[in-house]
């Protein structure tokens, strides 16, 4: 019971925040920005986390599965590139796409080595 607390107080801050990120640094020129930079830090983030305390207690659930699982979002970067699509930014949602993608995974890898002191 206190892992399903714990995860649902980390989401709803882990959302929260990203809404409130969402407002303060709003995307702007067409290009999604700021779902890119949120969904490469949780890369980063939840990889280091879940490397570095491999016990999956309440509090890493309630930060790893809760905050950051809500505070990144496929869905948001599903329908954003969808939306460069459908506005014909063909070029932005390609780059987009391979950014979040391929950068996500170099930063849940850089996360990964340096929880594991490795860094390079």
């Amino acid at each position: 019971m206190k892992s399903f607390l714990a995860v649902g107080i980390g989401g709803f801050l882990g959302a929260t925040c990203r809404y409130s990120l969402s407002i303060v640094l709003p995307n702007t020129g067409g290009f999604p920005f700021t779902t890119l930079c949120m969904n490469l830090i949780g890369c980063f983030c939840l990889a280091w986390l879940f490397t570095t305390f491999t016990t999956r207690t309440p509090v890493v659930l309630g930060i790893g599965t809760g905050f950051l699982g809500a505070f990144t979002t496929f869905s948001t970067f599903s329908l954003e590139t969808l939306l460069l699509l459908q506005d014909s930014k063909w070029l932005q949602a390609v780059l987009y796409t391979l950014v979040s993608v391929f950068g996500g995974l170099a930063c849940a890898w850089l996360g990964f080595k340096l929880a594991k002191g490795r860094v390079v």
